[in-house]
């Protein structure tokens, strides 16, 4: 019998051209992807799809009320997970007067968690103000202003000068046993203390530093022992002051006579 020798396979020639895909194939698949990722945003956007189902809130809370902000931010949060405007919400959460700072995220896969900071006051500002600690005038509802707060006064832009001279004051005065009741600067720049008992200081619009200091270098000499007879005290002068007394109570008329 004769052998039969394996047959070769028909070799390629070189020039031959290399397989391609079929042209209409890359559009197909970029279609396709294209519709698959709308799919999806769909989806992902579908208010059903991942409801909001809790809402927390934290912070200090002195003058605001958890509840309040609950039910402020559980009113504008429409929509699914994704579909919730976090900045939106923060905006709205900072109109409310109280509020210094507030962070506002999501939290996979159904929480709106909210952050408060409130304003901190130091002093009443104006007529219907108040003085944060880092001396921003804000304006809530005066039935939630706290009470025994001093009352500061001064043009636009002069609160921090006003609050520091005030503390400067505060130290100065408490050290002879006086408590400052308000504090004003006017649009001329003069400065007025009016004390806890009701008496005023006038200090001017210069040298105020000097002024007070001179009054209180003539408090235990002259001005203590006869401090309740004294309404206003003028320091607007070089080397002294004028003091105007309180009025005095008329006496009772005697029998028989007019008054």
């Amino acid at each position: 019998m004769s052998s039969r020798q394996p047959q070769r396979p028909a070799s390629v020639p070189r020039d031959a051209a290399p397989l391609r895909p079929v042209r209409w194939l890359w559009p197909l698949l970029g279609v396709l992807l294209g519709l698959s990722g709308w799919r999806l945003w769909e989806h992902l956007h579908d208010p059903h799809a991942y409801p909001i189902r809790k809402l927390t809130v934290d912070g200090e809370f002195r003058f605001l009320a958890r509840e309040s902000i609950q039910q402020l931010v559980g009113g504008a949060v429409s929509g699914g997970f994704f579909e919730v405007n976090v900045q939106q919400v923060r905006r709205m959460i900072l109109r409310e007067p109280w509020v210094r700072e507030a962070s506002v995220t999501r939290v996979w896969p159904d929480t709106i968690h909210v952050s408060i900071r409130e304003q901190q006051p130091v002093a009443r500002w104006g007529k219907d103000g108040l003085l944060s600690t880092t001396q921003e005038v804000f304006s809530p509802d005066q039935a939630s202003f706290p009470p025994g707060l001093i009352r500061l006064y001064g043009p636009p832009g002069s609160e921090a000068e006003v609050w520091t001279t005030y503390r400067r004051a505060s130290v100065l005065l408490g050290e002879l046993g006086l408590k400052i009741g308000s504090l004003a600067l006017s649009d001329r720049r003069a400065w007025q203390i009016v004390l806890s008992d009701g008496s005023t200081l006038l200090l001017g619009r210069h040298f105020t530093q000097e002024r007070l200091e001179r009054f209180i270098r003539a408090w235990p000499r002259i001005l203590r022992e006869n401090w309740m007879r004294v309404q206003t005290l003028d320091l607007r002068y070089t080397n002294g002051f004028a003091v105007k007394e309180r009025p005095t109570a008329p006496s009772p008329a005697t029998p028989g006579t007019k008054p």
